[in-house]
């Protein structure tokens, strides 16, 4: 909200807006103490409450006042009044280059003093390793007199060793420009982007002298080096093309080998440093020859700059001059091939790569990307522009899964325990459109009627509900007698005409099929083997199989399946459900996720000092949820392979022994106090997962211990027999719960017992989720993880069984997967930097007492959620974790997520569809 004129912050009160960017919003004021105008940002609220936001408008100051130079406009402090932070910065009177460049370009006389001025500023700023990062023409004013002064550093940052950046979202430039605007083009920063830049590489301060050509090019012909409709075909232009050098006046010609050194789409090839651009400018504005230039030897690539510019010299002849274009140009058939590049995450917000959903959407225009990200251990919605290196975090949401956009993009649909949300992409407060009955999410989609169409595995088929809100209505059943278990991934054709779906049969999810419900009809029927499928304008269906894109065509009216499938991308992420991570803008970009490298799990023992040691007698195998027996001979654990079964490792004989069996997902298992049995969750008799047990030692049937409609997980068994845990339903989300020992007492040799949900106590209820619970030894306490109104997960000790008779918050900041120390001395858990974490407790009072924390050391796997603990620990304090590393011979590969342009493009050749 804009600041009104006469409003005061602190001494300096506010005389008008001069404008906004992605940073802030700058405005003339008044400093009342020294009776001078003075150019106040301010950061937006909103902004304010983004702590990465907050961080880098502070940086911004600190950079500022490390830099005192003619060119670069100056900073007088930083003042924070009434929760609003500013800085105050020299007001600079005069017209914005880009306002400059809107008369038309400017003559060879005037621009050259303007570059040199540019030039001397970046050159002042990185001989104290600072680079700008956002050079364009609306971020430099020229003053009445002719001075030059370089606004907004910042996005600017100190080089790292080595003199290379990392590329991260605090890096990032904004987006607007003038100059573009009175083009129609809505591009702003895109424009200036180095290729470096739009692959999300590591930058150098090579970035800023490709910005600085861009800018010396824009000036001299009043057009950008790089100039298209749309933000996608600037990129693509930026990584594939040259600039239009006849654009180029005939009195510039001399400039142009000076231009190409600046825009070489290798950094190894471009100059190498700002101040050989300035250099040249002096020379060029003393009228120097260019040749005397060479053996100078201002840089080692100047002799073929000399024949550049020799080059140029003939263009003006004519026939020359087009033959040297022609050579330089793309040829015009290239023109409609796909341009690729990567987006890469920054450590901060590393992609889910583990999901069992689409990890990512894209806007329907094109411009935008959210993607599920960690973050300090807590997952995270994370919202990008596709032109812009700038990443956010969409604030005070929970576990966020399977994000989607709304047609007309100002909405990101979510799921969030087991309610169906939505978020404005700008931020702000999430809201509720409706519960889905389960915390597991199959996908959803927003049509064109502002209704959703989602899914949930709770076997109960598709359901609609508007966007607005209400109550969910279905739209199909899963047909039993034709084998159909589950209908998931929905996708609303255009114009409300159907739906898309996937189909999973009761036997697993091995052969999945693509179908379509006909909303006119009210019936469905199989279209083709596959999954998570897609209609795009260009008339195909586009659906994945065992981990490929396929295309094929279409006909919309009649929903039917014209000739054979194609493969597209040969290699995407696909999760275990066949889901598919791609997705598809209505302009044709298609934004998907490669597959993870080859990831192997070890089991190692772990000491306080982070010392490992490999298990013996455990291959590397797809480990998760490691659990020793109560004697601490024996580990009961899931693998994660084909078979997703639980298994036994006898430590003593070294020996992995499976101990269940099946199509289904097995997991979470849980040791009886006497070490006989293995209590686990399971969805082999049913949609949802329930509670089994087995003898440890592998005789008798698997027993059926629940029969609910809710997801339930064990989490440790008490001595009286009863199983405490998590269950997750649709009223009440994720809570903490008792299943009666009464169980285990009813259960005969090769006889199934069965418990209805109205046997359930829930111990922790409340409006967030509770997971992950844990018996202290002497039986006295439990600890279980829960979300907070921040969105992160944080640990909390209760009184057993008597849970409400106290409660203590042990973590601060972020906490998951705790776990009790043997002899019940101490509590550890996984903090928000992933580090194992041990807080000492008492526990022989009834009041529950703890000390200060102390960090132990850092994952070796990295950052990951981890609702459940994936650990355990040992009799002699040694911890048992899981260490995941590259496959033997292969480097580990960083999640990312490759953009490909004119992908219709693409599909119109591969599968014509006359």
């Amino acid at each position: 909200m804009a600041l009104a004129p006469g409003t005061r912050l602190g001494p300096y009160e506010i005389a008008a807006l001069i404008g906004a960017g992605g940073m802030g919003e700058v405005y003339r004021a008044r400093d009342t103490t020294l009776n001078r105008d003075v150019a106040l940002k301010v950061l937006p609220e909103h902004f304010a409450l983004d702590l990465d936001r907050l961080a880098r408008f502070k940086r911004e100051a600190q950079v500022l006042a490390s830099l005192n130079h003619p060119n670069i406009a100056a900073i007088y402090g930083f003042q924070e009044s009434n929760g609003v932070q500013t800085l105050v910065l020299e007001l600079v009177e005069g017209p914005t280059l880009a306002d400059r460049i809107t008369q038309g370009p400017l003559p060879l006389d005037q621009a050259l003093p303007i570059a040199r001025q540019i030039a001397e500023a970046l050159e002042a700023a990185q001989e104290q390793g600072i680079i700008h990062r956002d050079l364009k023409p609306a971020n430099i004013k020229v003053r009445d007199d002719g001075t030059v002064k370089v606004l907004d550093f910042g996005l600017a940052k100190a080089l790292e060793p080595g003199g290379i950046t990392s590329s991260s979202g605090s890096q990032s430039p904004t987006i607007s420009s003038p100059a573009l605007t009175r083009m129609g083009i809505i591009l702003g920063t895109a424009a200036y982007m180095s290729p470096e830049q739009a692959r999300s590489q590591s930058v150098d301060k090579r970035t800023d002298v490709w910005a600085f050509g861009c800018v010396l090019f824009e000036v001299l012909t009043g057009r950008p080096a790089f100039r298209a409709d749309t933000i996608s075909d600037t990129i693509a232009g930026i990584l594939t093309k040259e600039p239009d050098w006849q654009a180029l006046p005939p009195s510039a010609l001399t400039v142009r080998p000076l231009l190409a050194l600046c825009l070489k789409k290798d950094p190894k090839r471009r100059l190498q440093a700002i101040g050989d651009a300035r250099i040249q400018i002096e020379e060029l504005i003393d009228g120097v020859p260019e040749e005397s230039l060479t053996k100078r030897g201002i840089s080692s690539t100047r002799s073929r700059s000399a024949a550049l510019m020799a080059l140029a010299a003939l263009m003006v002849g004519g026939v020359i001059g087009a033959l040297t274009w022609v050579a330089m140009s793309r040829p015009p058939e290239t023109d409609a091939l796909p341009w690729r590049f990567e987006l890469m995450p920054p450590p901060t917000h590393s992609l889910v790569m583990n999901d069992t959903g689409r990890v990512h959407s894209i806007s329907s225009d094109g411009r935008y990307m959210v993607y599920m990200a960690t973050e300090g251990g807590a997952r995270k919605l994370i919202v990008r522009a596709i032109d812009s290196l700038d990443t956010r975090a969409l604030t005070g949401i929970a576990n966020p899964r399977e994000p989607f956009f709304s047609p007309d993009n100002r909405w990101i649909g979510f799921f969030d325990g087991v309610d169906l949300k939505k978020v404005p992409v700008t931020g702000g407060p999430a809201m509720t459109i409706a519960p889905t009955s389960s915390f597991v999410s199959r996908g959803a989609s927003w049509g064109d009627d502002n209704s959703i169409v989602f899914a949930a595995q709770d076997g109960r088929g598709l359901k609609r509900v508007p966007a607005s809100g209400g109550e969910p209505t279905p739209l199909t059943t899963p047909d039993a007698a034709k084998g159909e278990a589950n209908h998931w991934f929905p996708s609303v054709l255009p114009d409300g005409r159907g739906v898309l779906f996937t189909i999973n049969g009761q036997e697993g999810l091995t052969r999945p099929q693509v179908a379509v419900l006909d909303l006119q009809t009210g019936h469905h029927r199989v279209l083709i083997r596959g999954s998570q499928a897609e209609y795009v304008e260009t008339g195909h269906l586009v659906y994945v199989q065992a981990g490929t894109l396929y295309a094929v065509r279409f006909d919309l009216e009649r929903l039917e399946i014209l000739g054979e499938p194609t493969a597209v991308v040969e290699a995407l992420l696909n999760s275990t459900t066949g889901a598919g991570n791609y997705a598809i803008s209505q302009q044709g970009t298609l934004a998907y996720v490669p597959p993870a490298a080859p990831q192997q799990r070890s089991l190692v023992w772990v000491e306080r000092t982070g010392r490992e040691t490999p298990v013996r007698g455990a291959p590397s195998r797809a480990y998760a949820q490691p659990n020793l027996s109560p004697d601490g001979t024996r580990v009961a654990l899931a693998i994660r392979e084909q078979e997703n079964d639980i298994w036994i490792l006898n430590l003593a004989r070294e020996g992995l022994v499976r101990l269940t069996s099946g199509p289904s997902v097995d997991s979470s298992p849980v040791w009886t106090p006497d070490g006989r049995r293995i209590v686990f969750g399971s969805r082999r008799d049913g949609p949802e997962q329930n509670l089994f047990v087995q003898a440890a030692d592998g005789t008798g049937p698997v027993e059926r211990l629940t029969r609910s409609p809710d997801f339930q997980a064990p989490g440790f068994v008490a001595p009286d027999g009863s199983i405490i845990g998590s269950d997750v339903g649709p009223q009440t989300g994720s809570d903490i719960v008792r299943f009666p020992g009464t169980m285990f007492e009813r259960s005969a040799p090769g006889q199934t017992s069965v418990s209805g949900p109205s046997d359930v106590e829930r111990l922790v209820q409340t409006r967030y989720s509770e997971v992950g619970s844990s018996l202290s030894p002497n039986h006295r306490f439990i600890v279980y993880g829960s979300t907070t109104e921040s969105g992160l997960s944080e640990i909390f000790v209760r009184p057993y069984p008597r849970v409400n008779d106290g409660w203590w918050q042990i973590s601060t900041g972020g906490g998951t997967s705790a776990v009790w120390a043997r002899d019940g001395s101490e509590l550890f858990y996984i903090d928000s930097t992933d580090t194992v974490t041990a807080v000492p407790v008492k526990t022989t009072s009834a009041k529950f007492a703890w000390g200060n924390p102390v960090r132990l050391f850092k994952l070796a796997q990295g950052s990951s959620e981890r609702l459940f603990p994936d650990y355990d620990v040992g009799r002699d304090g040694r911890f048992l974790m899981i260490k995941e590393h590259a496959a033997e011979g292969q480097d580990a590969v960083v999640p990312r997520i490759v953009v490909q342009l004119k992908f219709f493009e693409e599909l119109k050749r591969l599968v014509p569809t006359n």
